[in-house]
């Protein structure tokens, strides 16, 4: 309901009235000088139930009693009854509904004669669309020899154009109708994405299609990417904090590993649009692709719509491609690493980057919910790491230790670590600590806050639909199961204290760790040597 604005003023002075719903009057007077917005503040924070009818320029607000007299003024010449604040705000509400049961959306699927799935969510609050194309392959894909190729190749796609609209014109397309198509490689997919108004939707989803289907790939976007990747090539070493996790995964998984491997600047150099092409053959076909769409639709409209764009998108010959397996076991022996300190000298560099680890778990682990827990209990404001390396010792800003997220068919790592100016008390203390979980363990009361932590943030797994679809295209493309957050949260409510300590026990060896540590080798070798701890020089060069 509109306010009336009221002003009244004289002698210096201003007043502000105000009106709630029930006609209970307040003044609030002031000297002269503060700002619009001080009084402003003031009236918001009074209640929100209140009506502004005037402002004033205010600093200290007064509820008056009884029969508040206001000054007359040309535009409201009478007086108001008041009564108390304490009568006229409303009581704190006791009792709230109960919260309705979250489920999985209603995802409607539909499969087209090429193989293409396509998976949508309507939801019409707001008149936008937003569309995501999932190809399994990705940068696990990419040969061994030509690392980076899955990126670079959806880079110049999307980049390049269309043959129809070059990559300016077709920019320019989208920017009028204030749409987007973003296209990019991710480690299980390449994805082509867009997101427009509901009436551009068909105009948008023929540019996408073209993209996907008829790309201008030119030889100047491939010259470009290259020489962009090069560039980051040259300077991957220049941030410190990014060297200890990187090397201890080559450490852990092996250089030839996928989920550690890195393209070279020779293998950069020989990619050529042959080189692009090839993959896109392999990789981009219908019956290897999720199509997830969520927002302003009508779903039998849109899976029409999709056909006429997508429908004549042919397989290449044969069935779609198997993601290369991956070992279940690190290609690196453990005896090359295990319970070692590996250097790297960054001279002059007062400040030690440190993270050490060990092969972790799979998403198929049943020990994955004990040792989700055991990450907030590690990791959390007030966590163990927290309490007793940065409060109590004052060691390091940053400390941390935990289970990576990983792919369902492969280990990951666990990994802790941090920043340090001590880096023998900041080993010794994260050892302690490590120590400390497969000993002592934790109280009841710190793994239920925990657990609290996790399940009261699992209500934002739902808070918008593109989200939802997201997680249900991934877990399709990846062959895990629809319910899988359900049985996650069943898993997480279940866990005791026996089950982290028993999985930490499984899992976690401080003394087996690989330590990888960044920083002046002349300070970090007496820093080590009065620990006892041996060490080695630790080769970061490309190896090609």
């Amino acid at each position: 309901m509109p306010a009336n604005i009221l002003c009244s003023s004289g002698s210096g002075r201003q007043t502000l009235q105000l009106l709630s719903a029930d006609g209970v009057a307040v003044s609030i007077e002031s000297l002269r000088g503060l700002c619009l917005s001080t009084a402003l503040a003031v009236c918001i924070s009074i209640s929100s139930c209140w009506q502004v009818l005037a402002f004033t320029e205010t600093a200290q607000a007064e509820v008056v009693q009884g029969q508040a007299e206001l000054e007359p003024t040309a535009m409201q010449p009478f007086r108001r009854p008041v009564i108390s604040r304490s009568q006229a705000l409303p009581p704190l509400p006791k009792d709230f509904p109960p919260l309705p049961n979250l489920s999985l959306p209603d995802t409607k699927q539909v499969m087209l004669p090429n193989g293409l799935r396509i998976f949508m969510l309507e939801d019409h609050e707001v008149p936008v669309v937003h569309g995501t194309l999932l190809m399994r392959g990705g940068q696990r894909a990419s040969p061994s020899n030509k690392v980076g190729v899955a990126t670079i190749s959806a880079q110049v796609q999307r980049s390049g154009g269309t043959q129809a609209l070059p990559g300016a014109q077709l920019d320019e397309a989208l920017e009028s109708r204030a749409a987007s198509i973003e296209g990019g490689a991710a480690g299980e997919s390449v994805t082509f994405g867009f997101e427009c108004l509901t009436e551009d939707t068909r105009d948008v989803m023929g540019l996408l299609s073209d993209v996907v289907l008829r790309p201008a790939m030119p030889q100047r976007k491939l010259d470009f990417f290259r020489a962009q990747v090069l560039n980051i090539l040259e300077h991957i070493n220049d941030d410190a904090s990014s060297i200890p996790r990187r090397e201890l995964s080559q450490l852990l998984y092996g250089h030839g590993s996928v989920y550690s491997r890195r393209p070279t600047p020779k293998q950069i150099q020989s990619l050529e649009m042959k080189d692009l092409k090839d993959f896109m053959a392999r990789w981009e076909r219908p019956d290897n692709t999720i199509f997830g769409i969520s927002g302003d639709f009508d779903a039998a409209a849109m899976a029409k719509l999709v056909e006429q764009k997508f429908g004549s998108w042919t397989p290449a010959p044969g069935q779609p491609q198997a993601v290369p397996p991956i070992p279940t076991t690190p290609l690196a022996p453990s005896s090359d690493y295990a319970g070692k300190a590996f250097l790297v000298d960054r001279p002059g560099q007062t400040q030690y980057n440190v993270a050490l680890g060990e092969i972790g778990i799979s998403l198929q682990d049943p020990d994955v919910y004990a040792l989700d827990v055991l990450n907030d209990l590690l990791n959390s404001f007030g966590g163990r790491l927290f309490d007793q390396i940065r409060s109590r010792e004052g060691l390091a800003y940053s400390v941390s230790g935990s289970w990576t997220s990983t792919p369902i068919d492969h280990p990951g790592l666990f990994v802790g670590g941090g920043e340090t100016a001590n880096i023998a008390d900041f080993l010794r203390l994260l050892k302690k600590a490590f120590q400390g979980v497969i000993e002592d363990g934790f109280t009841d009361n710190e793994i239920n806050m925990a657990k609290e932590q996790t399940l009261n943030g699992f209500v934002f797994n739902f808070a918008s639909t593109d989200k939802q679809l997201a997680r249900a295209c991934i877990y399709a493309l990846l062959g895990i199961p629809q319910d899988y957050l359900f049985t996650y949260k069943a898993g997480i409510e279940a866990v005791t204290r026996d089950d982290i300590l028993q999985a930490a026990r499984r899992h976690l060896h401080p003394e087996q760790q690989a330590i990888v540590v960044a920083g002046d080798r002349s300070l970090l070798e007496r820093s080590l040597s009065k620990q006892g701890q041996p060490f080695e020089a630790l080769d970061i060069g490309f190896k090609d």
